[in-house]
């Protein structure tokens, strides 16, 4: 399995060479759902500028369904101190009670060594210009405490937020979600681009 890599310094977020499209003829599209992906893109494009390492959008059919979903990676320093497993308990704790009776969590180790802090729940957002003007999201975060570099004292940890608002497909998104987790690797050594 390939890893995903998280170096030292902070890359830019990669950008999908693929535009939104909305396949014509789908029985079960919802209103609106064009405009929501295009606002995701939009949304995108603005994380770049802030420096998150990636955010992408998904949009497609599942079966005869239009699917859509967004995978958002960020990074930001934090002194957890000298526990990573402490660190990820705390922020799982903190994530649930923040969010509400509807939200669960778990702290999985990971075979790159590092707990993640992984809750699920559900949102609704509002958008007074898209119909429905209310749109509920399903959600997993994950808080991964990024290993202690002696080249640099900062610590730091990664975020990882994969959310939908269809429901009927988390089932089938999940695994994915699943093995990135998974499959992530830190290392100190510079990253170049064609890596």
């Amino acid at each position: 399995m390939e890893s995903t890599k998280v170096t030292g310094r902070v890359p830019r977020t990669h950008r999908l060479p693929c535009p939104v499209r909305t396949p014509a003829g789908l029985p079960h599209q919802p209103a609106g759902l064009e405009q929501q992906a295009a606002q995701l893109n939009r949304l995108s494009k603005a994380l770049n500028g802030l420096g998150t390492i990636f955010s992408g959008v998904a949009a497609g059919t599942i079966g005869d369904r239009f699917s859509l979903a967004t995978l958002n990676v960020s990074a930001s320093e934090f002194r957890y101190g000298d526990s990573a497993e402490t660190a990820a308990e705390g922020a799982m704790r903190d994530l649930v009670a923040a969010r509400g009776d509807a939200w669960s969590g778990q702290v999985y180790p990971l075979p790159c060594g590092q707990p993640a802090a992984v809750v699920t729940g559900a949102r609704i957002y509002e958008r007074p210009a898209v119909n429905p003007p209310t749109v509920p999201f399903h959600e997993l975060q994950a808080i991964v405490p990024v290993p202690d570099d002696p080249a640099n004292p900062q610590q730091a940890l990664l975020n990882i937020t994969f959310s939908t608002p269809a429901a009927t497909d988390w089932d089938t998104y999940m695994p994915l979600v699943a093995d990135l987790l998974r499959s992530l690797a830190f290392t100190t050594e510079a990253e170049t681009d064609d890596q």
